[in-house]
């Protein structure tokens, strides 16, 4: 494989399990952005890339890098196979039955249910007379809750789903640790399970019954993949809001005078696109490299994987000035939290509207939040979020 292995290539963070690299990323990042901004890696076999330019080009170009490894001969389980695994023009047409039915879902129903939620929830936080762990008796609840009536289906059962939705995530950083390849497939294709049973009992209501209705147009699309794809809005749409919000939460509780200093609806908008930027849920994807490219004066070549640090590109001082700063006057929009082109996030408005929602409510409230325990975070690098965010509520009654 290409090059020798520089100082860069032995950095930490290829430890990306490590303690310290949980606590805190964003250093070995700009570490690793700032010697080259696309290497080769031994340890991982792969192509590693930091800058925002670069990730932003990969991303928009399925025809070179692709997300559906079978491009290059690899073996990929059925229970992967998704609109977030395929390529065009595969993934056109699952993609296109999705988006059909949420164009028919309600802004305005959208925005009042995730206000109604996140006013519900901070209500109870300010009945509460002792510490509260923010993630677990807030922001997934709040998650949890908000997918759940958007698709107009009940809450599964909260410990198995929470056993299911861990293992698929711990199965995303298989390539660190193998042992949660499996795990993580059976986990998949359990929750495809309950997913599957949903859409075939759907009845008008909610973005359940708009895809049922959308599949009839789309015959192409097997049960199969149909499931698959809708549980991948269930996990993705939970975990994303779920560890956006207590990622959001605890920068909050770092920095209170955030909230304070926004009095107008665009200075929340601003709010809640520089909280994304920051700490966002999703610090990783990877591609497969479908035919050979050149990126960043680099040749890669078919067949090499090429891991994206999208965390490290949305701190890129190239495109964001003073990057580990909330700048309200930034331009929004130019972050790569939900990705771009053919595979950009489908739930990233209402991460978006869920996120601004809960500022909003918590700014209206009054209540503030001083650390009780120090914040604790999941082990695992693909996605980032907090297990444990434990604080008392200021204000509450």
């Amino acid at each position: 494989m290409p090059g020798e292995m520089t100082t860069a290539q032995q950095d930490p963070i290829y430890n990306p399990l490590a303690p310290e690299t949980i606590a805190n990323p964003y250093l070995f990042y700009r570490r690793l952005r700032d010697s080259q901004r696309v290497y080769w890696h031994e340890v991982l076999d792969s192509w590693v890339v930091t800058g925002h330019a670069e990730c932003q080009q990969i991303l928009s170009d399925t025809a070179a890098f692709g997300s559906d490894f079978r491009r290059v001969g690899e073996a990929v389980p059925d229970a992967h196979l998704s609109v977030q695994s395929l390529d065009p023009p595969e993934h056109g047409a699952i993609r296109h039955l999705l988006v059909s039915a949420l164009h028919e879902q309600s802004p305005a129903a959208m925005k009042g249910r995730a206000a109604a939620i996140a006013a519900d929830h901070v209500a109870r936080l300010s009945r509460q007379g002792r510490p509260v762990d923010l993630v677990r008796e807030f922001a997934r609840p709040v998650a949890l809750r908000t997918m759940c009536e958007f698709l107009g289906v009940e809450n599964p059962d909260g410990p198995w789903f929470e056993d299911i939705s861990n293992a698929i995530v711990r199965g995303m950083d298989a390539g660190l640790d193998p042992s949660r390849a499996e795990p993580g497939t059976t986990a998949r294709r359990e929750l495809s399970r309950l997913v599957g049973g949903w859409i075939g009992d759907a009845g008008e209501e909610g973005f359940i019954g708009a895809v049922r209705r959308a599949s009839a147009q789309e015959p192409s699309v097997s049960p199969e993949l149909l499931a698959n794809s809708m549980r991948a809005v269930l996990h993705a749409g939970y975990e994303s809001v779920s560890r956006l919000l207590g990622n959001a939460l605890a920068r909050l509780v770092a920095d209170p005078d955030l909230l304070s200093a926004v009095s107008a609806p665009s200075g929340f908008d601003a709010l809640v696109d520089e909280l994304i930027r920051l700490d966002g849920p999703v610090q990783a994807d990877a591609r497969v490299c479908v035919t050979d490219s050149s990126l960043a004066d680099k040749e890669i070549r078919r067949g090499d994987v090429v891991v994206l640090f999208l965390a490290a590109a949305n701190r890129d001082p190239a495109v964001f000035p003073h990057p580990d700063d909330v700048d309200l006057t930034r331009r929004k929009g130019l972050h790569l939290a939900f990705g771009r082109g053919a595979h950009a996030c489908l739930g990233a408005g209402m991460a978006m509207l869920q996120l601004r929602a809960v500022l909003t409510a918590l700014a209206e409230s009054g209540l503030g939040f001083a650390l009780a325990e120090s914040p604790e975070y999941e082990s695992t690098a693909t996605l980032r979020g907090l297990s444990s965010l434990i604080v008392s509520v200021q204000g509450s009654r």
